[in-house]
Parts: structure tokens; C-alpha cells; sequence
């Protein structure tokens, strides 16, 4: 899904990914106001890209995000899936030609009763668990 905040997310189409597919996703902000999605999917080759453009709510270009979460259908969320471990690498953000990685990321786990995810981050890589 792709979203500019605080607007709704929505999915993309055209692309399907399955369980132990690679993904690459590269979003790019051309100006607080304009940028583009990209998610390939480099297990079948399938690529899909959204541009925004004249968005009203402006960016703050200094917030990056690697996210595994729930989602809601109506009101409610529904039953987290036990997903195991989802692997994201490279995972850095580059604004004026300076590149940061996770070090001191916050980290948020998911809970629904009780914790349901162990995350860890470690230079360009996050790791997020099932438990």
C-alpha cells in the first residue's frame, strides 16, 4: 500500500507478491508536496510505481518508516497473521546526498493483547518477528 499522510492508504495494483518473494521499494520525494512509490517485486520481475504530485499536506523530508502491521476492515482490526520474520535490508534515507540508517530508530512492536512482534535494528537492516 502506499499513503500520503494523513490521507488514507491505499493498495496498489498490478502486482502480486507471495511468501518468501523478494521485494525492493523505493520511495523518492522530489518536493514536500511530490514524489513516487516503487515496488518491484524481484522474484517475478513485476514492477508498479505511484506518483503524487500537488499533495496539500507537505512532507517533512526527515521521517523514514519500514513497517509490517495490522490493518482494519471496517472498524476493527483484524487477526494479526503469524507472518515469522520479515527481513528488510538496505534500509537507509537519503536527503542532500547524506545517507542515515537505523541507528537510533524508534522502535514500536505490535501489540493486540499482548506483544505480538520482536523487532531489531542494526545499521541498514531490520528484522521483524512473530512471537
Amino acid at each position: 500500500w502506499y499513503e500520503w499522510y494523513p490521507d488514507y492508504a491505499y493498495d496498489f495494483s498490478g502486482i502480486s507478491i507471495s511468501a518468501g518473494n523478494v521485494i525492493k521499494i523505493t520511495v523518492t520525494a522530489t518536493s514536500t508536496s511530490a514524489g513516487t512509490a516503487v515496488v518491484e517485486n524481484v522474484s517475478t520481475g513485476t514492477t508498479v510505481t505511484h506518483k503524487f504530485s500537488g499533495e496539500s499536506d507537505k512532507l517533512c523530508e526527515y521521517n523514514a518508516e519500514w513497517i509490517v502491521e495490522d490493518f482494519e476492515e471496517g472498524s476493527s482490526l483484524v487477526p494479526f497473521a503469524n507472518f515469522g520474520t520479515v527481513i528488510f535490508t538496505g534500509a537507509e534515507a537519503t536527503k542532500s546526498g547524506s545517507t542515515v540508517d537505523t541507528t537510533g530508530a524508534t522502535i514500536i512492536d505490535i501489540e493486540q493483547n499482548s506483544v505480538l512482534t520482536s523487532v531489531t535494528a542494526s545499521g541498514s537492516t531490520v528484522t521483524v518477528k512473530y512471537v
